[in-house]
């Protein structure tokens, strides 16, 4: 197979399952498996063998990309901290799969999943072309994957980690150990806190669709308060502008689905933290590769390694 076409693994760990699919060069999937399940429980050595296995079953060649939640320690090859995925702190990611499959270890590479996610949309999804962008996943937390000059920017590991710029100084204590981060504000498990504490109807994370379908319908309450969770995000994003000038933020994650009624929000809260006419011109995009773009970030880790 000639090496410009030659096809690269990504998989993607969540809380529960790995995504993952096999992808050439220019952006034509060959394979994109069903979500495997991460049984509960699992100690290191069970998820090692089970990412593995993935690995395998896509016919991993020469070299691969995995996505993973936590604080990435690019030395060690693994995560320093993964708050939701424990198993996984301090475990040599990296050298472990590399042997296990054969391969060099440089040829096992290793990013935070928003990172990755935000290269796949950069790379084929709402943002291909975009130069400079930012990309937010809205879900449990808010994640953000940094991309200046159309390369990743991670810093000294924590780049773009926007979910933990501070919001509201003596606001919500955050699991980080800070307090009013707009993740307490902004992401799905914040909007809900917020819409129950109002006696609105939600009663299942997944009712955050009928909380943006009574908002689009007009019901004043429910407007009201995706309003305010706009703001909020665009108070995140103010400082961005100012800091980076970016133009182009593109969401992820399941909230993302409410990004029409949340617009005017984040386009005013960005209007009230920078100044200019960029909470004009900012382009606010929803992702559009879905569940598979941690994947396809990956692989493109593994792509341009090659």
């Amino acid at each position: 197979m000639p090496q410009a076409t030659l096809a690269r693994v990504g998989l993607d760990v969540g809380g529960t399952s790995i995504k993952a699919g096999r992808i050439d060069a220019r952006g034509g999937i060959e394979a994109d498996l069903a979500a495997v399940d991460i049984p509960r429980g699992i100690d290191p050595e069970g998820f090692l063998r089970l990412l593995v296995s993935v690995a395998r079953s896509l016919e991993a060649r020469d070299s691969i990309g995995i996505g993973i939640p936590g604080l990435i320690d690019r030395q060690f090859g693994g995560v320093r901290k993964s708050p939701n995925l424990p198993y996984l702190d301090q475990l040599p990611l990296r050298a472990r799969v590399a042997a296990e499959l054969g391969f060099d270890e440089r040829s096992v590479h290793v990013e935070n999943d928003a990172n990755a996610a935000a290269l796949g949309e950069q790379w084929l999804g709402a943002g291909k072309g975009a130069a400079d962008l930012l990309l937010l996943t809205l879900g449990t937390g808010v994640g953000g994957g940094l991309i200046l000059g159309g390369e990743l920017y991670v810093g000294d590991g924590m780049g773009g980690e926007i979910g933990h710029v501070v919001i509201a100084p003596d606001g919500q204590p955050c699991g980080c150990g800070s307090r009013g981060c707009l993740e307490q504000y902004a992401s799905a498990t914040a909007a809900r806190r917020r819409a129950l504490e109002r006696g609105l109807p939600v009663s299942a994370p997944g009712d955050l669709k009928l909380l943006a379908a009574r908002a689009r319908d007009g019901h004043a309450a429910e407007r009201a308060l995706l309003h305010e969770v706009g703001i909020d995000l665009g108070r995140g994003l103010g400082p961005v502008v100012c800091l980076l000038d970016l133009s182009c933020f593109v969401f992820g994650g399941g909230f993302s689905a409410a990004l029409d009624v949340l617009e005017p929000g984040i386009r005013a809260g960005i209007r009230e933290r920078s100044f200019g006419s960029r909470a004009e011109t900012t382009r606010l995009l929803r992702a559009t590769l879905g569940p598979s773009a941690g994947w396809i970030g990956a692989a493109r880790l593994a792509h341009r390694a090659a």
